[in-house]
């Protein structure tokens, strides 16, 4: 892990715990300014794995410790000009958390309703960019709870559904890349999903090599099958069937 993702994710954890506390000035003002930066240093990660010099501002300078980076328009002109420019709505979604972002540091934070989704919608980018892009997952440095509970705040139960189909149908593709699902519904080897302990949703993929993983929760879950009834319970609880 590189130092602009490690800082990256810790801007993202605190973002999140400002958000998850009661609406207020002083609560969303900083979820804004950490999640912003979340935002930023995640693109300039995109950057460093292309290339690290691409960061900084200028390329055709000695580079040291103390070089300016570049700012969050110049890494996506820079992620554009790579062929890996984001899609319009995306890019919409920064420019917004941006101009409040921009008041804050330049004038004052005027707390307005509408902060609330801007913030929800910014959460919903770093998901779709790390997950996507970055091909991370958030759990191994921030608690699975926290993710669970902001995953639950920032998306209504259909979005959920539709996000978790398109996670699992991305594992399988990535897993079983000989796999055509116009073809077969799922791969051969495939054991299918069962319901997740926690959400019970059926997304739960058992592999007995990992550790089980929920689509829906998008977390790893410390669940385990029943041997008496087959149903899934966390391996810290007994089975409440039998």
């Amino acid at each position: 892990m590189s130092d602009i993702y490690s800082n990256a994710v810790d801007s993202f954890r605190i973002g999140v715990e400002h958000f998850l506390k009661a609406p207020g000035y002083t609560s969303r003002k900083h979820a804004i300014l950490t999640i912003f930066h979340a935002i930023e240093l995640f693109l300039k990660e995109q950057l460093h794995r292309t290339n690290p010099i691409l960061i900084y501002k200028s390329i055709d300078t000695k580079i040291n410790d103390d070089s300016l980076t570049v700012g969050i328009r110049e890494a996506l002109v820079r992620l554009e000009n790579l062929g890996q420019g984001l899609p319009p709505e995306p890019r919409a979604i920064i420019e917004r958390i941006q101009k409040k972002r921009n008041r804050i540091e330049h004038h004052r934070y005027d707390h307005q309703a509408e902060d609330e989704e801007i913030i929800s919608e910014s959460l919903q980018f770093i998901f779709f960019f790390v997950d996507g892009v970055l091909k991370k997952k958030l759990e191994r440095d921030v608690p699975p709870e926290m993710l669970r509970q902001i995953q639950g705040l920032i998306y209504d139960r259909q979005d959920l559904y539709w996000i978790a189909g398109h996670r699992l149908d991305q594992w399988l593709a990535d897993t079983w890349p000989n796999w055509n699902d116009e073809e077969s519904d799922m791969p051969g080897d495939f054991e299918g999903t069962i319901d997740c302990p926690i959400c019970h949703q059926t997304y739960l993929v058992v592999d007995h090599h990992t550790t089980p993983f929920c689509f829906y929760c998008n977390t790893s879950v410390d669940a385990q099958q029943c041997d008496s009834c087959g149903c899934t319970h966390l391996s810290s609880e007994k089975c409440l069937r039998c």
